[in-house]
C-alpha cells in the first residue's frame, strides 16, 4: 500500500510513500541495477528486467529502515536469478494476445473507428541443473517478447488551397505592408500570397506534407475561416521486439564459502511510426535501440560460527541509441537547405521547422540522441553474531558514469510561429521569413561521480518482547565530474566564465562545491505486547543522490565546449533572421556572441536532497490465519533539486517587465538553473488485511489514505514539457506548493487466490470425467479503485516575463460546484476560470482541480496438469480489464484554448485485453 503506479505506453513508474518515481533503487542479486542515464532514454530506470520465470525471488521494500541500503530515498527493489540444484529442472513458456480477443479503445469508438491491431507473443525457456554434483551448478533462461500495435495520430496539415498560396481557409485577416515583404506579394483582400513571391526551398519543403485525408475537414476545403482542427490520420503500426538472456554460475568449493557469477543481457527495438513519413516526421517518435548489460560475481566465506563476509563486485551498462526517421540521408541538400554542417554521426533530415497553424514539419529536437551508462560497484560487508546482537558493516566503493548526446537542434530549427510579417505563420513560411532560427554543434559529454558508502546496523533483542534495529550510514559521491574536464559555470551578473581544471580539488573540477556531510541514521522499533498484538515504529534518514533533468543544467553543455546558438527576431520591426533560400550560418567559436547562445548554470554550494521517513502502527492477528496491520506513515523532504528560469522577468508595474540579465538573448534569454530548495510533504494511513493461504483460499485486502503535497515535480517522470517543469513566477517558487502528480488521496487494492474445491482428493470429491474436468483449477484476481489525479488550470502565456514557466489560469470560484454535473465534455465549470490580464501572474493555485477516478480489474485461471517424473502443463488464461472500464485522462486544461477547455478525448490505459499462456515444467 502506499504506492502509485504511473504509467505511459510500455513504461511503468510507481511512487512509494511521496516519494519520486525515478527514486527507487533496484537491485539484481544484490548488484546494482540501475541506470545512471540522465534522460531514461531506454524508458525504464532498470537496465535488466529479468524474465518472470527467471526469478528466484522479487521483494519490494518500501519502508527499509536498514543502514544496508541507500544511495536513494524510494522503495527498494530487490530480484534474484535462480541457482542451479543436482537435479535439472526448467521451464518453457508461451504467453499470446491478439486483437481479435480484445476489446476497441474508447477513442476507436468515438470515432467510429474499428479496433487497430495488436499483437504479443511472449515465449522462452529456463533450465537450471548441475555441471558438478554438490559442487557446481548452472541456470540460464532466454526470452523474446515481440508487439505490434496499432498507432492512430492526428496532425494538421496544409490543405491544397494553401500550398497554392490561397490562405482563404484561415480565420485571421493577412496583413500588408512590412517593409520586409516584397510589394504585391500579399493580397489581403483574396487572402493569398502569391505564388510568384514563394520562397524555393519553402515551395519545396510544403510539399512535404501529405494531403489531408479526414473526410469531415475536406467537406470544408474553400470555406472562409474552416481550417484549424486536425484534418489528417495516419494509421501506423509501433513494434517493440525484445530479446533477452541470463546465465548463472554457483559454486560450493567448501562448507564454508561459495561463489557465484551472473551475466544478463537484453537488446530492445522499438519502431515508432512518424505522423507525417520519414523526413516530415512531424513527431518525436523514432528508432530506437537499447542494449543492456549486467554482470556480478560475489563470494561469501564463513570465517567462524559467528562471523560471515561477503564481498561483490559488479558492472551495468546500457546503451541507448535514438534515431530520427531521416538519419543517414542528405534530405537537405535534395531540397536545398544550405549552411548545416554535414557528418555521419548525427545528420540526416531537415531542420525542426514549426509553423503557425501546422503539426511541426522535420525530425525532433534532441535527434539523434546517444546515451550510455556504467556503474561499476565493489562491495563488503561484514556480519557478526554476540549475544543477542547481530551487527552487520559495510564499504561500498562505486563510479557512475554516462556519456552522451542530446543536443537541441544539430539538424538546426527553423520558426514561423508569429506570424510577423504577413499575418499568418503559414504565410511568412511560403515567403521564406523565419522570426527564430537555430543551430548546435555537436559535442559528446562524458560524465561520471565517485561514491563512498559506509554503514553499521546492529539487530538487537534486549528482551523476548523488544526488538531493536539501529544503525547509520554514510554517503559521499562528489557533483558531476567530465572525463576531459570540459565543464563550464557562469555567474550570470558579471557575465565571468568558469572552467573546470585538469587537476585540483572537487570543486575545481566540478565547478560545484561536494556535500559530504550525509550521515543517515536509521531505527526500527518492535513491541509485542500480546501473542496477537505486535507494535512497529521507525524512523529514517535519506539521501537522493540521482535526479534525472535530461540535458537541463549540464555544465557540460555550456560553451566553449558546446555551441547552441538560437537567434530570434526581437520586434515587428525586426528584419527575418533567416531567408530560407540562402540558408544558415553555422555558428563557430570565433564568431559567436556569448551573451546569445544558450547558458546553462548550477548554484556552486548546493546541498543534497534530504528525505526523513517515518512510521508507527499496530499489528494484530484477528483470526488464526488472518492479520490486520494499520500504519501512519510520513514522508518529508527537503533541498528537493528544481529547475527555474534566473532570468524570468520582474513585473514592476503596468506594462512594466525588467529582466534581472538583460545582457543576454536580447534581454529576454532563458537562463535555466538548478536550485535546491525545493520541498515536499507526504502523510498517509495505511491499513492491510491479510489471509494467509488456507482450504484452497487468500486475500490481501488493502486501503490507503494519503496526502502529497509539494512545489517541485519529477522532471521525467511527470509527463509534462519543459515550461511545466518549471515555476509560475521563478521569484515566488513557494507559490508553485500544492498537490504534486501522483497525490492520489484513496487507494483500494484486492487480490485473491482461489483453488476450485471441486476434483480429485478435493472438499468436493469427484473422479471419471468430472474430476479430470475439474482438477487443479485456480482462480486469481486484482481488484484496484483509485481517487482521480490532481491538475493544474493553465493559460496561454501573457505575462511578458520570457519563456519556460507554467502560466496559471485566474481563478473566480469552485471548479465542480455543488450540484454540477461533470461529465466528459465538461467536466468541471468552465465559467470559473478567465484568462489572466497581460502582465499578471494567474491566481490558481497548483494542481487544484481533478481528474476522474480509475478502476480495473485484472482475473485469470490457471488449470495444472500433473505428468510423471515431476513435470507438468500449465494453462492459463487472463482477462486485464475484465468489465473494459474505461479510465479518461485528464481533461484539456487550458482556459485559451476554449473549443476544447473542460473537455476529455482521451482514456488511460488499454481496453479489456485476454492472454493465453502455455507452460511445461519440468
Amino acid at each position: 500500500s502506499g504506492q502509485g503506479i504511473q504509467s505511459r505506453g510500455e513504461d511503468t513508474f510507481f511512487n512509494s510513500n511521496g516519494n519520486y518515481a525515478t527514486w527507487n533503487n533496484f537491485t539484481l542479486d544484490g548488484a546494482d541495477n540501475n541506470s545512471f542515464s540522465t534522460n531514461l532514454q531506454e524508458r525504464s530506470p532498470e537496465v535488466i528486467q529479468p524474465p518472470v520465470d527467471a526469478l528466484e525471488e522479487f521483494r519490494i521494500s518500501t519502508r527499509n529502515y536498514s543502514a544496508e541500503f541507500g544511495r536513494s530515498a524510494g522503495a527498494v527493489i530487490n530480484a534474484s536469478i535462480k541457482q542451479g540444484s543436482n537435479d535439472i529442472h526448467g521451464v518453457v513458456f508461451g504467453f499470446l494476445r491478439d486483437e481479435a480477443f480484445n476489446s476497441n479503445t474508447w477513442e476507436n469508438e468515438r470515432a467510429g473507428r474499428p479496433k487497430g491491431k495488436y499483437n504479443q507473443y511472449i515465449s522462452g525457456a529456463t533450465i537450471g541443473g548441475p555441471i558438478r554434483k554438490n559442487k557446481l551448478f548452472f541456470f540460464a533462461d532466454y526470452q523474446n517478447t515481440n508487439t505490434d500495435q496499432a498507432l492512430s495520430q492526428l496532425a494538421t496539415v496544409p490543405t491544397a488551397l494553401m500550398r497554392q498560396g490561397n490562405l482563404i481557409e484561415l480565420s485571421r485577416p493577412l496583413t500588408a505592408g512590412n517593409p520586409f515583404v516584397p510589394a504585391g506579394c500579399v493580397d489581403t483582400v483574396n487572402k493569398r500570397i502569391s505564388p510568384a513571391c514563394f520562397d524555393p526551398v519553402a515551395a519545396r519543403l510544403i510539399g512535404l506534407y501529405p494531403l489531408p485525408n479526414i473526410q469531415s475537414e475536406l467537406a470544408k476545403a474553400g470555406q472562409p475561416g474552416s481550417f484549424g482542427l486536425p484534418n489528417y490520420i495516419d494509421n501506423g503500426v509501433l513494434s517493440v521486439d525484445i530479446n533477452q538472456y541470463d546465465v548463472r554460475l554457483d559454486a560450493k568449493p567448501s562448507t564454508s564459502s561459495s561463489f557465484f557469477g551472473r551475466y544478463s543481457y537484453m537488446k530492445t527495438r522499438r519502431k515508432e511510426p512518424p505522423v507525417l513519413g520519414p523526413v516530415a516526421s512531424g513527431d518525436f517518435n523514432s528508432n530506437i535501440e537499447i542494449t543492456g548489460q549486467s554482470a556480478v560475481a560475489g563470494w561469501s566465506h564463513t570465517i567462524s560460527s559467528s562471523t560471515l563476509s561477503e564481498v561483490r563486485a559488479s558492472w551495468n551498462r546500457i546503451e541507448g541509441d535514438t534515431f530520427h526517421w531521416a538519419f543517414g540521408d542528405d534530405s537537405n541538400s535534395q531540397l536545398g537547405i544550405t549552411g548545416i554542417p554535414r557528418d555521419p554521426r548525427y545528420s540526416g533530415g531537415i531542420p525542426n521547422t514549426n509553423i503557425g497553424g501546422l503539426t511541426r514539419l522535420g525530425g525532433p529536437f534532441f535527434r539523434p540522441q546517444f546515451q550510455t551508462s556504467q556503474i561499476l560497484q565493489l562491495s563488503a560487508n561484514l556480519t557478526w553474531y554476540r549475544g543477542s546482537h547481530s551487527w552487520k558493516f559495510g564499504v561500498e566503493r562505486r563510479r557512475d558514469k554516462v556519456d552522451y548526446v542530446d543536443l537541441r537542434a544539430l539538424n538546426g530549427f527553423l520558426s514561423f510561429n508569429d506570424a510577423r510579417y504577413t499575418g499568418s505563420g503559414i504565410g511568412d513560411f511560403l515567403l521564406g521569413l523565419a522570426t527564430q532560427q537555430g543551430l548546435t554543434l555537436f559535442h559528446e559529454a562524458d560524465l561520471y561521480t565517485d561514491g563512498w558508502q559506509f554503514f553499521a546496523q546492529d539487530s538487537w533483542r534486549p528482551t523476548s518482547k523488544l526488538s531493536v534495529n539501529y544503525g547509520a550510514r554514510y554517503e559521499y559521491f562528489t557533483p558531476l565530474l567530465d572525463v576531459n574536464n570540459q565543464m563550464t559555470n557562469i555567474d550570470p551578473a558579471t557575465g565571468r566564465q568558469f572552467t573546470s581544471k585538469s587537476s585540483g580539488s572537487v570543486f575545481d573540477r566540478a565547478l560545484i562545491h561536494p556535500d559530504k556531510n550525509n550521515i543517515a541514521p536509521r531505527v526500527a522499533i518492535a513491541y509485542t505486547v500480546s501473542p496477537e498484538w505486535v507494535v512497529r515504529g521507525g524512523y529514517g534518514t535519506y539521501y537522493q543522490h540521482t535526479d534525472r533533468y535530461g540535458s537541463e543544467s549540464q555544465l557540460a553543455l555550456n560553451p566553449p565546449q558546446l555551441i547552441d546558438v538560437f537567434v530570434t527576431a526581437p520586434n515587428a520591426s525586426s528584419a527575418p533572421v533567416l531567408i530560407l533560400k540562402n540558408g544558415f550560418t553555422a555558428p563557430t567559436i570565433s564568431n559567436v556572441n556569448p551573451t546569445l547562445v544558450q547558458w546553462r548554470i548550477q548554484d556552486p554550494h548546493q546541498k543534497t536532497p534530504i528525505i526523513h521517513q517515518f512510521s508507527v502502527g499496530p499489528e494484530l492477528q484477528v483470526m488464526s490465519d488472518t492479520v490486520l496491520s494499520i500504519e501512519g506513515v510520513g514522508n518529508l523532504i527537503r533541498n528537493g533539486r528544481r529547475l527555474r528560469n534566473l532570468n524570468q522577468g520582474r513585473i514592476v508595474g503596468p506594462g512594466t517587465v525588467v529582466f534581472p540579465y538583460a545582457q543576454y538573448g536580447y534581454g529576454t534569454a532563458f537562463l535555466e538553473q538548478i536550485v535546491t530548495n525545493g520541498r515536499a510533504n507526504y502523510y498517509a494511513l495505511q491499513a492491510k488485511l491479510q489471509r494467509r493461504m488456507r482450504g484452497g483460499f487468500g486475500y490481501t485486502l488493502s486501503y490507503t489514505w494519503s496526502k502529497a503535497l509539494g512545489d517541485f515535480i519529477d522532471h521525467l517522470a511527470a509527463g509534462f514539457g519543459a515550461s511545466g517543469n518549471n515555476p509560475q513566477d521563478a521569484t515566488n517558487m513557494a507559490n508553485d506548493y500544492g498537490p504534486v502528480e501522483f497525490d492520489i488521496p484513496h487507494r483500494f487494492v484486492a487480490s485473491f487466490i482461489y483453488e476450485l474445491p471441486a476434483g480429485r482428493g478435493r472438499k468436493t470429491n469427484l473422479s471419471g470425467v468430472a474430476g479430470a474436468l475439474l482438477d487443479n483449477w485456480s482462480l486469481n484476481g486484482i481488484l484496484s479503485l483509485n481517487a482521480g489525479r490532481p491538475f493544474t488550470i493553465t493559460s496561454n502565456d501573457n505575462t511578458g516575463t520570457g519563456t519556460f514557466h507554467q502560466s496559471r489560469a485566474n481563478c473566480l470560484g469552485d471548479a465542480q460546484p455543488s450540484g454540477f454535473d461533470k461529465t466528459i465534455d465538461h467536466w468541471f465549470d468552465t465559467t470559473r476560470f478567465a484568462q489572466p490580464a497581460p502582465f499578471t501572474f494567474g491566481t490558481c493555485g497548483y494542481n487544484t482541480v481533478r481528474a476522474p477516478g480509475t478502476k480495473n480489474l485484472n482475473l485469470s485461471l490457471f488449470r495444472s496438469f500433473p505428468l510423471p517424473k515431476d513435470r507438468r502443463i500449465e494453462l492459463r488464461i487472463e482477462a486485464y480489464n475484465v468489465f473494459n472500464w474505461v479510465n479518461y485522462a485528464i481533461p484539456a486544461a487550458n482556459v485559451s484554448s476554449p473549443t476544447t477547455f473542460g473537455r476529455i478525448t482521451s482514456s488511460l490505459g488499454d481496453p479489456r485485453q485476454m492472454q493465453f499462456a502455455l507452460k511445461f515444467y519440468y
